[in-house]
């Protein structure tokens, strides 16, 4: 297994309850998935088995394991921390904080990233700024409790607490980044930014369809402020944060345009004069899709080609987006793995090719549907034959795979596409195991919500081989029409 595999040894809480653990790291899953905190794979009382990758030593000295287990309130577990473990950051913060804080640490983190490298997680590395920006803090807080309250809502648990802590730090941080935009340095330019698309990440664990459109619109301005400098002007320890943050940000805008619509993206990445290419290369290496930045390129041009701005006419667009298409399926997905920079020891090169390769299929078939005159000079073969080729990439994929995370726009493409029932079964269970059975990750709600858009695709299809041809509907145009604001990533 790639990533962080299993270990040798249990955890502290599953040994002592004599369960079966999934040794993953930096904490254990079936904790997580039973509302507790894991206690770690060392002695309990040990400092240095409860240090983090950026120096957050936070020990768990004591704790009720069975009453945390069955609480649904938004306390969190009896956790005593030592105040001379506490790293500097957290001086001042409750209990309670100190919680949501840890638990940012060890399990949202993983999230993030492709696979998680504890001594390089560029998401990780925001925590000792935490104590100088007090949005950024609550922000942080904000996320880890959306994410306790997606992980015990699709465990049957009234997620209530927590959901009231999320939206309670959420508010918080908007009244303190309000006060901060005004007075901006270059660094908390850098922490804004990474602010702000957090709250898209809030959005994306809720649901994926709160007002993330209008925080990527912001994000977007500081992205270019921050390209109008040299990169070795920024803190060493916020630079590949920075990256990070603009990477997903690009890529939210970018997977966004395909499925809520062209009309308000388009040429937006050129308005703010950001370059694309650039700033996903950079981040390559982190970024959890696993996409490759030419692929995610062409996509964002394709979307540009084909809006009523570009200035073509539906020759010129075809013309236009065949290039994109012929550059594309030229792409060489193997040459482009191995040169990656700065990929974890424990990276896995095959299941990594396989999803890039099933994302530049899917952006091939995106592109085909979005041509003007929708089956007219394109050949529904060549189309299923994508489809095919998405699904036999994707399939390569274990369900258990940590990378399984980055697979859901691709899963999604292909399966609202196909009219085949056993293919259309699978995507539904690939998502829904993302959903609920990968180990490696906590659920996000965006995922549940792709699976709800895939069965509204299926039934428009139904209803559209009812009363007319259905080789004539273009079920992506259709999509935009029911749901513009949903984002699939």
């Amino acid at each position: 297994m790639a990533g962080t595999g299993p270990q040798s040894k249990a955890c502290y809480n599953c040994r002592r309850r004599r369960l079966r653990c999934d040794k993953s790291r930096p904490s254990c899953y079936k904790c997580s998935s039973n509302g507790e905190e894991c206690l770690g794979y060392g002695l309990l009382l040990s400092p240095a088995s409860a240090t983090t990758s950026v120096g957050t030593t936070i020990t768990c000295i004591s704790r009720s394991s069975s009453s945390s287990s069955s609480s649904s309130s938004s306390s969190p577990p009896n956790i005593s921390i030592s105040p001379s473990l506490l790293d500097p950051f957290l001086n001042g913060a409750s209990e309670q904080s100190r919680y949501y804080i840890h638990h940012f640490a060890n399990t949202v983190c993983r999230d993030l990233v492709s696979i998680d490298q504890h001594d390089r997680n560029p998401f990780r590395s925001i925590l000792p700024l935490i104590g100088q920006f007090g949005y950024l803090q609550e922000i942080v807080i904000a996320t880890s409790a959306m994410h306790l309250a997606t992980l015990h809502r699709y465990t049957g648990r009234p997620p209530a607490g927590e959901l009231v802590d999320a939206l309670t730090a959420k508010s918080r941080a908007i009244r303190l980044l309000q006060s901060a935009l005004s007075n901006a340095t270059l660094t908390s330019q850098a922490v804004i930014l990474a602010t702000i698309v957090f709250f898209v990440n809030l959005d994306l664990i809720d649901s994926g369809k709160g007002g993330w459109k209008a925080h990527i619109e912001a994000a977007e301005t500081l992205i270019s402020s921050l390209q109008t400098v040299d990169g070795h002007q920024l803190d060493p320890s916020v630079a590949p944060l920075a990256d990070a943050i603009a990477a997903d940000c690009v890529t939210y805008r970018i997977l966004g345009s395909t499925i809520s619509g062209v009309g308000f993206l388009t040429g937006s990445a050129m308005r703010h004069g950001i370059d694309v290419f650039t700033v996903l290369q950079r981040a390559e290496a982190y970024s959890y899709h696993c996409c490759p930045p030419l692929i995610l390129k062409a996509i964002l041009d394709t979307s540009q080609l084909c809006s009523p701005e570009s200035g073509l006419d539906d020759e010129g667009r075809i013309a236009a987006t065949a290039s994109l298409l012929q550059q594309a399926r030229a792409f060489g997905v193997r040459a482009w793995v191995s040169n990656i920079q700065g990929l974890s020891c424990h990276d896995d090169p095959v299941a990594r090719e396989h999803l890039a390769s099933a994302f530049r299929a899917a952006a091939c078939l995106y592109m085909l549907l979005v041509l003007p005159g929708p089956g007219q000079h394109v050949q529904t073969a060549d189309m299923d034959e994508l489809v095919l080729e998405v699904l036999g990439h994707l399939s390569r994929i274990p369900d258990d795979h940590v990378l399984l995370k980055g697979t859901s726009w691709p899963t999604f493409i292909a399966g609202a596409h196909t009219d085949d029932s056993e293919w259309r079964a699978w995507c539904l269970s690939r998502l829904r195991e993302v959903w609920n059975k990968n180990p490696w990750i906590c659920p996000w709600g965006y995922v549940h919500t792709a699976i709800q858009m895939l069965q509204d695709v299926w039934d428009a299809k139904a209803r559209a081989a009812a009363t007319a041809d259905p080789s004539k509907m273009n079920w992506l145009q259709e999509l935009r029409t029911m749901r513009g604001n949903c984002l699939i990533v």
